[in-house]
């Protein structure tokens, strides 16, 4: 048996060796294989920080064109309001004149009417002589009608 053990002892650093560079050579594989997929999860994130910022880019032409026809519209709309309200403005100023105008002809009418009550307001005929409301012609028959 003892001649056994020796072998055993002997071949042992033989497998241990063997094993070490089995390991050693799996170790350096698997560094391999991790740097590969290493190397593939960078470029794969690359890949996607690309298409992101294309999209992103795209985006922010989208929401910029959206902007200029969004600021293309509020300056139509503004130089609209702009047209009715200057048409209203005058329209209103006209309304005004013409109220003004109707409340002075109005006005002179009140004014004419009530001089003409309070100075006897009627006309003299064609001759010297007045009607008078209480008597009616006075004076003679100097008038065109009665001779």
């Amino acid at each position: 048996m003892a001649a056994a053990i020796p072998f055993v002892v002997k071949a042992l650093p033989a497998v241990t060796a063997a094993a070490a560079v089995k390991s050693t050579y799996d170790a350096s594989k698997a560094r391999g294989e991790a740097k590969a997929a290493q190397a593939q999860n960078v470029a794969q994130a690359q890949q996607q920080a690309t298409a992101m910022e294309a999209q992103m880019a795209q985006q922010t032409k989208v929401q910029q064109e959206a902007a200029a026809a969004s600021k293309a519209r509020l300056e139509l709309e503004q130089a609209k309001y702009g047209e009715e309200k200057a048409a209203a403005d005058k329209q209103a100023s006209d309304l005004a004149a013409r109220v003004e105008q109707e409340r002075r002809e109005a006005g002179e009418r009140m004014s004419s009417s009530i001089r003409a009550r309070t100075r006897g307001g009627r006309r003299a005929l064609l001759s010297e002589t007045r009607l008078t409301p209480e008597v009616g012609v006075l004076g003679g028959g100097n008038t065109l009608g009665g001779m």
